[in-house]
């Protein structure tokens, strides 16, 4: 078979593999979403819209800011108590590299890629500053608390790589080549409560990864050390329910 249709091929299975992956997420996410409904105030739906990075093959050094894209996502927020949370999360995030960005013999190999990353992830925060959202005269308390987050998570990742010498193109897609990896997040956030049932905040996520494969590269480049990338951007999320009714908790 041509490379050229076995580089078709392999585009068609990974859009396949990452529909299919997909539509898993999203049912598995919208079976959760009763509970935001159920719950009450203990519960909390958000979303997530802002930014990704990388770091890898094609950026090995530091993060390259002219090569931040979109992402966004959602997440389930349960309250275990003041300072502890369970966070359940769905989200998207475009990255890209490019050697053109890189300096001496990397800059004129000419690699470049690009891939859409889907990541499920299950995060344990906890808020040194949190109190209860229900002050001294009983009624709703607004607060501002910064948190830190870790967590668990798979991500699915499609790359395409990109050559401008033509040897190159049968390095491309490598034979071993993984779309799923297990990923740590790291996260920094804060969050204000400003309404009863509404909280703005802002957060970002480090990814470590268990891959070497979010770019596409690894034999062929730098298969030492795997692949990182970041999220972040600003949240918006909602409450459920009775404030005193569902959380019952004494007053600060």
């Amino acid at each position: 078979m041509p490379k050229s249709q076995n580089l078709e091929k392999h585009d068609i299975d990974h859009r396949e593999q990452n529909t299919f992956k997909m539509s898993r997420i999203a049912l598995f996410f919208l079976c959760c979403l009763p509970l935001a409904l159920f719950s009450q105030q203990k519960m909390e739906f958000g979303v997530l819209g802002g930014f990704a990075n990388y770091q890898g093959d094609l950026a090995e050094d530091e993060i390259v800011v002219s090569e931040t894209k979109l992402s966004f996502g959602g997440f389930l927020r349960y309250h275990v108590n003041k300072k502890v949370k369970i966070r359940g999360n769905f989200m998207y995030g475009y990255i890209s590299g490019n050697d053109a960005n890189a300096e001496g013999s990397l800059k004129d190999r000419g690699w470049s890629f690009e891939s859409n990353i889907l990541e499920t992830s299950f995060v344990g925060e906890y808020h040194p500053l949190g109190r209860s959202r229900v002050g001294n005269t009983g009624i709703f308390a607004r607060q501002i608390s910064p948190y830190l987050g870790l967590g668990l998570g798979i991500a699915t990742h499609t790359p395409k790589v990109s050559v401008t010498d033509p040897l190159d193109i049968g390095l491309f897609p490598e034979q071993d080549e993984k779309t799923l990896s297990a990923s740590i997040p790291l996260m920094v956030g804060i969050r204000a409560d400003l309404f009863e049932f509404f909280s703005l905040g802002a957060e970002l996520g480090w990814r470590a990864t268990f891959s070497d494969y979010l770019d596409g590269v690894s034999k062929n480049g730098n298969n030492n050390k795997n692949d990182w990338y970041v999220l972040g951007g600003i949240t918006a999320s909602f409450f459920f329910g009775d404030l005193q009714s569902d959380f019952n908790l004494a007053p600060n």
